[in-house]
């Protein structure tokens, strides 16, 4: 009786492993199957003026987030470069390498001149440009 008791504790602590390894598979492809959302912010201030943005992602890995991040680093130091931003608040997101731009500048020239040289970053596929200018 006493080997038959261990037979089934073995068996049993055997299919519980097995029941909890088949959830973890199930909901991780349910993870893979419908990924997290990532949301981004950001915000900017400048002598009164503000710009916030709310940007809703849909990413299937850490990736293309890391990409997206990366390259809105890109814009944002390619624009500070230029000097377009220099007293006014912009906002930059990017979306599966379409990136946004948002805010004030001086005129209709610069926010061409933005959008221009945000296309120009390495990964832009798109840009999305609702600059507004004074």
């Amino acid at each position: 009786m006493n080997a038959d008791l261990k037979f089934v504790s073995v068996v049993s602590a055997g299919l519980l492993a097995a029941a909890l390894s088949c959830g973890a598979v199930l909901a991780q492809q349910a993870n893979e199957a419908n990924p997290p959302k990532t949301e981004s912010h950001s915000s900017s201030v400048v002598e009164h003026e503000n710009v916030n943005t709310t940007g809703v992602h849909h990413y299937t890995n850490k990736a293309e987030e890391a990409e997206d991040a990366l390259i809105i680093t890109r814009i944002k130091t390619a624009l500070a470069t230029d000097g377009i931003g220099n007293g006014h608040p912009l906002a930059v997101d990017c979306d599966h390498g379409v990136a946004h731009l948002t805010g004030v500048v001086s005129s209709a020239e610069d926010a061409q001149h933005a959008a221009q040289v945000a296309a120009a970053v390495p990964g832009v596929v798109g840009v999305e440009n609702k600059l507004t200018w004074k």
